[in-house]
């Protein structure tokens, strides 16, 4: 009777209280408590959230990269405007470690001498190493343009050797509209290349500059800055339909190669080189500039445990009898980063569609409370095999003290969203009802419970996938999960794990459509009484 009185406040035994019971009953309550956050989600918001989370600035938020550390910050901003709270004793955020190259610093240096002048620059803000290009060099720097040779009507090179020079060049290929294919890049701007040939043209090093994205605009019209330079651990790794044709990268050069930043670049050649960049972009037209500059450059890399961290927040329950009780509420916010030609994959559908879904989902919840507590988690290290959300399922960081047993864990269900913005606006694709047989009567209330805009929810099939994203790490635990995605298979989107996958290609009306049914279903399974078994 004490839990029921709390529950919903005013439910006392009165002629009233069939009513009441009746609202209980049917999972809404108190008007007012549901509807308050579920009548915030809009695709509005879910745009402004994806321009932060799947802008090419984050360089496709490879585990561990500068951009996914950007992508955490955003979200934990998010969580604190919103008045979420931090479930653990590491704030928001949960570490764990994957195997990883990391740069050697002990190895790496980058020092420039002209005349007089000599300046150090430091490792981590002015340049990284290259991966698979370590070494140590010093010579005169000659800036060599986009570093291409072989191309049709146009050879930054020539026939020229630059035997003990270090060359400096742009990464990437000129941006013209016309000459390589537009913007579409090409085998030319692959950095490798063009270190093989530099090799070979008698250079001792390379130095790549690091070209910023276009300009993007957030929501409201503020420039979004660049990423600050980072070491690539990783290289994005596409499907095959999109690798056709394209060749591995050299496994090791002989010369070091390192990226720089714009400013060290206008530094060491004594003019604006995102000035000098932009012209050649607009004439695609060689150019080579002989310097009295020396570089001495070291590189160095290592295999380590890198560090990287889930994000998570609470907003906890109403009820105390059940507010110990956890609902998760999980999408991963990483991707595949940047391949060695400087293609970013964006992730937009996979899966900043989800990462946004689950945000926007905090947000709402923030402002609705139900009775159980929801723990809001995004994962790392997904694309990897699912390591953050197996090292997060592990030890259920929110509980305070690791758990040794699967049974008596008071998580009531895990709801995972990965890849939510791609096909038809009105279905969705639900897995976890085939192991947790209960979930198809949940489902049904949720759609029913308020509009969601969504006519159909395909079950029961694309188990190919069930081993496939963050919700699987909770399901072989015995938590009881469902998994909220597109379409029952993710060939029905052509450009999964592209460069292609980008905003301007989501429906954002279904990735609005499918948060509001996940929010009815959280709702449902953090009020009503019963909690549901255990997967079978």
């Amino acid at each position: 009777m004490g839990r029921m009185s709390h529950m919903r406040g005013r439910c006392l035994y009165t002629v009233g209280a069939l009513s009441c019971l009746a609202l209980l009953a049917s999972g809404r309550g108190a008007e007012g408590e549901w509807k308050k956050g579920f009548e915030t989600i809009s695709e509005a918001d879910l745009e402004a959230h994806l321009l932060q989370i799947a802008t090419p600035h984050l360089e496709g938020r490879d585990s561990p990269s500068e951009g996914l550390s950007r992508a955490a910050k955003y979200i934990i901003e998010r969580f604190k405007l919103a008045g979420i709270e931090p479930a653990g004793d590491g704030g928001f955020r949960h570490p764990f470690t994957v195997k990883s190259s990391c740069v050697a610093e002990e190895r790496c240096r980058l020092t420039m001498t002209a005349g007089e002048d000599i300046q150090r620059f430091e490792l981590g803000q002015d340049f990284v190493p290259f991966p698979f290009c370590d070494g140590r060099a010093e010579g005169e720097v000659v800036f060599l343009g986009f570093g291409i040779s072989g191309a049709r009507r146009y050879d930054d090179l020539g026939r020229r050797s630059y035997k003990g020079k270090v060359a400096l060049i742009l990464s990437g290929e000129p941006r013209h509209k016309s000459r390589f294919e537009g913007p579409v890049v090409t085998k030319f701007s692959d950095t490798y290349a063009k270190a093989r040939e530099l090799q070979d043209r008698g250079c001792v090093g390379a130095l790549v500059v690091r070209r910023n994205p276009a300009e993007i605009k957030s929501k409201d019209g503020t420039v979004l800055p660049p990423t600050k330079l980072g070491y690539r651990h990783t290289w994005g790794r596409w499907n095959p339909a999109t690798t056709k044709g394209m060749a591995a990268p050299e496994k090791r050069l002989k010369i070091p190669v390192a990226e720089i930043t714009e400013a060290v670049a206008t530094r060491i050649l004594g003019q604006d080189m995102a000035a000098l960049a932009a012209k050649l972009d607009k004439t695609a037209k060689p150019k080579r500039i002989e310097t009295e500059v020396t570089i001495a450059l070291g590189t160095g890399t290592r295999s380590c445990e890198a560090q990287m961290d889930n994000i998570f927040g609470i907003v906890r329950g109403t009820d105390e009898g059940l507010a110990g009780e956890y609902v998760v509420v999980g999408a991963h916010y990483d991707h595949v980063g940047v391949d060695w030609w400087g293609r970013v994959g964006c992730g937009a559908d996979d899966n900043g569609s989800g990462t946004v879904a689950a945000l926007e989902l905090a947000e709402a919840f923030a402002l609705s409370p139900p009775r159980r507590s929801l723990i809001f988690a995004f994962f790392a290290a997904e694309e990897d095999g699912l390591i953050g959300s197996d090292a997060f399922a592990d030890e259920l960081p929110f509980l305070g003290e690791p758990s040794t047993t699967r049974s008596g864990r008071p998580v009531v269900a895990m709801l995972n969203m990965d890849m939510l913005g791609r096909g038809k606006d009105k279905e969705v694709a639900v897995l976890g009802t085939r192991q947790n047989p209960s979930f198809e009567k949940t489902l049904k209330r949720a759609k029913k419970f308020s509009k969601t805009g969504l006519k159909k929810i395909i079950t029961g099939k694309g188990m190919h996938l069930w081993e496939r994203s963050d919700h699987y790490s909770f399901h072989k635990r015995d938590i009881p999960v469902l998994f909220f995605m597109e379409s029952p298979s993710e060939t029905d989107n052509p450009d999964y794990h592209t460069f292609r996958d980008t905003i301007d290609s989501l429906s954002l009306r279904k990735i609005a459509n499918t948060t509001r049914l996940v929010f009815n279903t959280a709702w449902l399974l953090a009020t009503d009484e019963g909690r549901p078994p255990a997967p079978r």
